[in-house]
Order: C-alpha cells, then structure tokens, then sequence
C-alpha cells in the first residue's frame, strides 16, 4: 500500500474502535463515560464510578470476531493433535465449566478453516433464559443477507456440526437437525449470566477493525477530585444563599414561600439523580446551580405578574389566579425550550456534557413542578382556606 492510503486505514481503524468501544460502554451502563481519541493510535477511555474495572477492561479489549465453521469430522482429531493438521483445518477449545467443581476444562475441536458466515450480519444479541435447565443464553438475529446465508448453510449440512466460535473460542458446536430459516440463531455454553451480557453487548456494537491492548490502567480514588467536589458544593451553596436572601428581602413573605419551593426542588433532583443511578460531578453541580436560578425565575414572574394586578385593583385571590394563569405561558416555554436543548445534549453529548445535560433535564422538570404547583398550593390554602386579607409581596 502507498503510505497515505496505509494512514488512512490506520486513522479509519482508531475511529471504528471509538465508536464500537463507546457503544459497548454505553451499553454496559457506565455513567457519563469520557471516551476520546489520543494521539494517533491511542484511545482514553475514563469511567467514573466504575464498580467492577476488570470486568469492563474485558468488555473493551474483546475483538468480538464471530464465526461459524464447520466442525471437520472427515479426518481424525487425535492425528491433528499430534501434529498431523490437515490442510485447511485448524485445532481450537471450547471452555467447559463444571458447576459442581467450577473446574473449567479445554474440549478440543478440528474445525474448517473457512468461516461459512460472520457477525456482520447481525442486527441484534439478546440474553434468554433456557426454560429448560434454567441457564442463560445469547439469541441472535441477522439481517435479510445473513438469514438467507444462514439458512443456506444449515439446508447444506444437515447432521453435520456447526460450531460458533468468537475471537478463536467456541461456545458450541451444535449438530444441524435441519434448515433453519428466519434469521436467528443461540450461543449456549454454560456461561454466568454477567458473561452472557457481555457477549450480547459486543456482539450488537460489533466486531473491533483491529486488536486493542491495554497499554496502562490507573483507577483514581475519590481523594484527588475532592477539592474540585467541595469548590462546587461551596459555590452552590453561596449561590444558593443569596438567592434565598434576595428572594426574601425583594418579595418578603412571597418570597419565603418561593425559597421553600426552592429547597424542595434541590430534594427532587437528588432523588431524580439517586433514581437513575447518575454520578454527580461537577458539570451536574453546574447544572443544579443553572436550575436554582430558573426555579427562582418562574416565581418572579409569577409575583410581579400578581403584583400588576394589585396595583389594578383586583382582590387578593383574583390578583393570585391571573398572575398564576397569565404567567404560565412564560413560564412553560422557557422551561419547555430548555428541557427540548438539555435532551439533545443528552443525546448527542459525552462524558461531562451527559452530566449536566441529566442534572438539567431532571431540574427544570423538578423547578416546573414546584414553582407553579407547590406554591399555588401553600397559596390558595393561606387566602382560600385561612382566608388572610393581605399578601407580602
């Protein structure tokens, strides 16, 4: 190859490993991973709040090759293993768990060389459940090619064995019975239900363009981030007291009423955030402190829209309803057009863009509810219910 045409393989090849690591990521429920290309050949991959690294360092350097081969059964295995491999075959394992003893042991297999069909076809990898041993195992899907060569294959080689092998490793070498038509098809192989996941998750992000190799592993304590951590916390709290103050002194008892919303949104996202298991880092602290300053802001125009409203002559409880009523539109559609711009960060966004694309989505759903539901209730019962005649604002 020309040595352009060579880059251009090896720069296409790191892109496809980004994609189809970062698919794999995702899929394996990591919160707000940071995945990016370094230098030429080199992939930084940092998951925060990782409970198991080993597992997913796994996970990451599987090249996920899948193939179907046949098993050769016209010339002997014991010959083969002895040295004599005939032209066009190859020996490999399947790895065998004893469940009573966890002891694994290593069937060896003479199988053709030439792969009769390969995983990219599929289009989906699910675990099941056997109904009847109660094991897990992997159910694939091809696409209309892959379904036509597949049950090409299977009408070909009737009561001949099939085995399925990824990255030179067979999970099962079934006899075919007869042709299968439809476009699925089962990895079974005794395997623990968190290695049948993770099988299923390469399998649908696909196969690596090339090997990866872990050339350094560091896990970060939480010590390190701490004073990052605190300067967050202390600056949402800083702003989150001043608000309060101004809130208090600009609309009195009005505006204790909307510091009490306030306090209870900050409640709904830590149990928004504590729901769907997200990390908060310091982009989310930097969305919980967006949040405080839009919770606040709904209240302000509903009280200066009740404000106009007194100063018109209208009573009270008449002064309340409009400014509630007449403030909506505003309100929804700030908070509606940010909610439609925090989703697509989601989206689209990596790593700290996630975080605080969550702790946003989560606040202004949470500010929404407070702002115009919670203090119209703490409203409507002090001059409904106990019927005061003025309002502090």
């Amino acid at each position: 190859l020309a040595d352009a045409d060579a880059q251009q393989i090896k720069k296409l090849a790191v892109d496809q490993a980004l994609e189809t690591i970062r698919n794999r990521i995702d899929q394996f429920g990591v919160a707000e991973p940071d995945i990016r290309r370094q230098g030429e050949n080199r992939i930084l991959i940092q998951l925060p709040g990782i409970k198991d690294p080993k597992r997913a360092i796994e996970l990451i350097g599987k090249t996920a090759r899948l193939e179907f081969k046949l098993v050769d059964e016209e010339n002997s295995l014991d010959a083969a293993l002895k040295g004599n491999v005939p032209p066009g075959s190859e020996i490999l394992y399947q790895a065998v768990n004893d469940p009573k003893s966890g002891l694994q042991t290593r069937i060896p297999y003479l199988l053709k060389k030439r792969s009769l069909l390969t995983g990219e076809y599929i289009t989906d990898a699910r675990v099941q459940i056997d109904s009847r041993y109660n094991e897990p195992y992997v159910s694939l899907a091809f696409d209309t090619r892959g379904a036509k060569l597949f049950e090409k294959i299977t009408g070909e080689n009737i009561r001949k064995r099939l085995a399925i092998v990824l990255d030179d490793n067979i999970y099962s070498a079934p006899v075919i019975q007869d042709r299968i038509a439809g476009g699925r098809a089962q990895i079974t192989g005794r395997f623990p239900m968190d290695e049948a996941q993770d099988l299923a998750i390469v399998l649908r992000a696909g196969a690596l363009p090339a090997p990866v190799k872990i050339i350094e592993e560091r896990t970060v304590g939480p010590s390190l981030g701490r004073d990052s951590i605190n300067r967050g916390l202390k600056s949402m709290l800083v702003g989150g007291i001043i608000v309060i103050l101004f809130m208090l002194f600009y609309y009195r008892f009005s505006g204790a009423i909307a510091d009490l919303a306030l306090l209870l949104n900050i409640v709904f996202i830590m149990a928004g955030l504590a729901f769907f298991g997200a990390t908060l880092t310091l982009p989310g602290i930097a969305g919980i402190i967006l949040t405080i300053g839009m919770s606040v802001d709904a209240n302000v125009l509903i009280f200066e829209r009740i404000r106009e409203e007194l100063r018109s002559g209208r009573t009270v409880r008449a002064a309340i309803e409009n400014g509630y009523a007449r403030a909506m539109v505003t309100i929804l559609d700030a908070n509606i057009t940010t909610l439609i711009a925090a989703l697509v960060l989601f989206q689209f966004g990596t790593g700290p863009i996630r975080g605080f694309a969550v702790t946003l989505s989560i606040g202004v759903v949470a500010s929404l509810f407070t702002a115009i539901f919670v203090t119209r209730i703490i409203f409507d019962y002090l001059y409904t219910v106990r019927r005061m005649q003025q309002i502090s604002i």
